[in-house]
């Protein structure tokens, strides 16, 4: 795709980004400060120019043959608990497939990695999470990348490793693939499986799902946030891409990690 201005890609005169101490980015650091307190979420609505999303979803859209397939069960946590039953919420497991395509994948001149990569958006989101240091991930897999899901794909409930998750999506399905969460659910010394239980039982009753439009930026904070995608239906697949970022500069995924996702290329 031929490289464009970043004024053509992100809706400049919605989110000053390149304007830093101006009242209107002022006035909309402090509403997503104040969502991302109450919700645990903060969506950019309108983020991308509409006449850019097209081909920005068909770009991703053609590299899926080259793309790491997962197709799996996983549990909601990093790690199985050996002291609780296998049927307890906590060891619970939740299936999840979908593609995904690594950042060595995506050209240099890609809109998503000139998004990526522009600066000002960069120092506005490390601000809009309150850190004192905010880097772009260096890792050539997983710094910029972007699921894709077709029919029956999904991505089961679970909570980030990671604080903050920064996501943009670039094509919603024909049916299903809704983004459902639970804001606040666990805390850092409660796990509150009570209120697990009660999602995972009716999470049309204790589930929220937000406007998750296509061309909005959202802001999610899901270490202690439950969430997932419902199954995708139809012909047209949900494709959203995903930026990593990192308190400390040359952040990169451990190799084990790295190994696996080239053992799923094979």
């Amino acid at each position: 795709m031929q490289r464009l201005d970043i004024g053509q890609i992100i809706d400049l005169e919605r989110y000053p980004f390149h304007k830093p101490g101006s009242e209107p980015l002022a006035n909309l650091m402090a509403r997503g400060k104040a969502a991302l307190e109450r919700d645990a979420l903060f969506c950019l609505e309108g983020f991308l120019r509409p006449e850019i999303i097209s081909p920005m979803a068909e770009e991703m859209e053609r590299l899926v043959p080259r793309a790491v397939r997962y197709e799996s069960e996983r549990i909601a946590y990093i790690e199985e608990d050996p002291d609780l039953p296998a049927d307890h919420p906590h060891n619970r497991t939740h299936p999840c497939s979908y593609h995904q395509v690594l950042n060595y994948q995506i050209g240099n001149d890609s809109p998503l990695r000139q998004i990526y990569y522009w600066q000002p958006l960069t120092e506005f989101l490390g601000e809009l999470c309150g850190y004192d240091s905010f880097f772009r991930s260096d890792c050539p897999h997983l710094a910029l990348t972007a699921k894709i899901a077709g029919a029956g794909d999904t991505d089961g409930w679970h909570y980030d490793t990671n604080d903050v998750v920064f996501s943009l999506l670039l094509q919603a399905p024909e049916a299903g693939g809704a983004f459902e969460y639970a804001p606040h659910l666990r805390s850092e010394t409660d796990e509150r499986y009570d209120r697990l239980e009660a999602v995972l039982g009716d999470p049309e009753r204790f589930a929220i799902r937000p406007n998750m439009a296509v061309g909005n930026l959202t802001v999610f904070k899901g270490d202690l946030s439950l969430h997932r995608v419902t199954p995708v239906g139809g012909a047209r697949k949900r494709i959203v891409a995903l930026f990593c970022y990192d308190r400390a500069p040359g952040m990169t995924f451990v190799q084990s990690y790295i190994d696996e996702l080239h053992e799923r290329m094979l």
